[in-house]
């Protein structure tokens, strides 16, 4: 079965350049105060560099502004709502543009609809995390995406403690979406089926071990325990995927065994040149992957379930990213985390399913094409992998 995915992972390749660096994700806070709303919005700066691509030169925050100026529309009550001047943008820490932009209505901003078309010409996946609040402390947030770029958001109408599950619930989509729209998250499930071979003991434990590596890290970040590099972050999702699709196929372990000595030089080479600054991360994490990449297929203990529980806690951290961006106040952060949880669970599970359907469904094959299927897709996601761990870091 494992042979012929195939097929998916060449949907991959057509779709990956859209992708190559982290998907990107943005939020804003509005503010409702009497008939004027205040909005503070908030992105990375490698997204707004991606707006170059329609030409221009002028700084990163003017683009950010003009960015901003035309990509939202807010109505209250069923009015449109006025912008009070320009958005003013500037560069923030970490990496982050910021803009500021007012409104005054005519209608009830009691119930606010806010449309959010930010980033989706240079990145369709784009999420945009939306948070208004009121006078009273209330709040409310939605996720807008393609497919659905707006949303009514009524925060008096929302419980100052929002119920537990009602939270959960909520943030159940946001998991499996981040999931859906992740293209490196799926190539890593689609390259783990292909790593067990289709093997149903081998695939659960492999996902079990996942589970709980992501689940483990995602919580630790998301409430801030941890504080990951999410430009190491996101290379190193790359390179997960690259490392699994080195054993895809027949003479898995014999290829691994070969390659792993040259890699582990180069990542070597690359620590060396982080120390004096010419390379991106930090040295512990370049000497750690060498060393790793070098003692995997010579002594390192194996199984695909052990993997999988380390490499998730790589990917848990890129899943904490998306929901630190809303800041939820501590006691609905825990049910935020069960709901994303549980939603990146069922987003896992659909991909899993899918790929044994199409596994399954392909079998009838050539044999020839079958025969060179596995190589093949090993050889594509390797690629897809690798690429994303360069692409990600310059």
């Amino acid at each position: 079965m494992r042979t012929l995915l195939v097929a998916l992972v060449a949907l991959f390749c057509f779709t990956a350049s859209a992708e190559a660096h982290t998907r990107s994700q943005s939020l804003s806070r509005w503010a409702v105060e009497g008939d004027r709303i205040h909005v503070h919005v908030e992105a990375d700066a490698l997204d707004v560099t991606r707006l170059y691509a329609f030409g221009g030169e002028a700084p990163l925050e003017a683009v950010f502004a003009e960015e901003v100026a035309h990509s939202f529309n807010v109505r209250a009550g069923g009015e449109p709502c006025d912008a009070i001047a320009d958005p003013r943008a500037s560069i923030a820490p970490a990496g982050r543009v910021v803009a500021d932009w007012s409104f005054t209505c005519r209608g009830d901003t009691s119930a606010v609809e806010i449309e959010s078309r930010l980033f989706l010409r240079v990145a369709p996946s784009h999420l945009h995390f939306v948070a208004l609040s009121d006078a009273s402390g209330r709040s409310a947030e939605a996720i807008l995406t393609e497919p659905h770029p707006r949303a009514t958001l009524t925060p008096s109408a929302a419980p100052k403690v929002q119920p537990f599950g009602e939270t959960v619930m909520s943030f159940l989509p946001v998991g499996a979406e981040h999931v859906w729209t992740g293209l490196d998250h799926m190539a890593f499930i689609l390259a783990l089926v292909l790593f067990t071979a289709g093997r149903w003991r081998e695939l659960i434990f492999a996902a079990t071990g996942f589970t709980l590596g992501h689940t483990a890290t995602l919580g630790l970040a998301a409430i801030g325990a941890i504080q990951p590099d999410t430009l190491a972050i996101e290379a190193l999702i790359g390179f997960t995927i690259a490392f699994l699709a080195l054993e895809i196929g027949e003479g898995g372990p014999a290829r691994m065994r070969a390659v792993s000595g040259p890699a582990a030089v180069l990542l070597a080479i690359a620590g060396g040149a982080s120390v004096f600054g010419f390379a991106p991360m930090s040295p512990l994490i370049w000497f750690g992957l060498a060393t790793f990449v070098y003692a995997y297929p010579r002594g390192f203990p194996r199984g695909a379930a052990l993997l999988a529980l380390i490499f998730g806690l790589i990917h848990g951290c890129g899943f904490a990213g998306a929901l630190s961006e809303l800041e939820l106040p501590q006691p609905r952060l825990l049910a935020a985390l069960l709901g994303f949880n549980l939603g990146v669970e069922f987003g896992q599970l659909t991909v899993i399913a899918g790929s044994l359907l199409v596994g399954f469904g392909l079998r009838y094959a050539p044999s020839q094409f079958a025969r060179q299927a596995a190589p093949a897709a090993g050889a594509a996601l390797f690629a897809l992998g690798a690429f994303w761990f360069v692409s990600r870091l310059v």
